[in-house]
């Protein structure tokens, strides 16, 4: 969270929790990845300045989608990753403006889609792509451990 605050492109930085939860999720399926997007959302939430939840509430969701794009579509690993990676953006930022809106902050669709989710989709898709390796890495660890549990 730290680290990316200060790598920005274009005004929008990439979201180093999204692609980690994307990237566990599709690995470890929904409920982890639930599990995961609730511990990021938690992090986040008491960092952030926004409404307390909000973030806990998009990313447990992101989570579990992401996890249940791995679950339905099994057979079509090469698009998945980069398809749920947009996918995912596109849900968080469109529920992080539907809720800030709800709350009153002054947001309106159509500079945000082109200035923040768009430019926002393909930074993650890329910090994703980097960062799918390492999470394999770490689910390969976990599932080794877990068979000789």
């Amino acid at each position: 969270v730290t680290l990316m605050s200060r790598l920005t492109v274009a005004h929008v930085r990439p979201d180093l929790v999204v692609a980690a939860i994307v990237c566990w999720a599709l690995l470890r399926g929904p409920t982890e990845g639930a599990a995961c997007g609730l511990l990021g959302g938690l992090a986040l939430d008491t960092l952030s300045g926004a409404p307390f939840g909000i973030h806990t509430f998009v990313l447990t969701l992101v989570g579990t989608l992401a996890g249940f794009g791995a679950a339905l579509v099994p057979s079509e690993r090469s698009l998945l990753l980069p398809g749920m990676s947009v996918l995912c953006t596109i849900v968080q930022q469109g529920a992080y403006v539907w809720l800030f809106r709800g709350a009153g902050w002054p947001l309106s669709w159509g500079p945000t889609l082109t200035a923040v989710v768009l430019p926002a989709a393909v930074l993650n898709l890329l910090v994703t792509i980097l960062l799918y390796p390492l999470a394999d890495l770490l689910n390969r660890r976990a599932a080794s451990e877990e068979a000789g549990w």
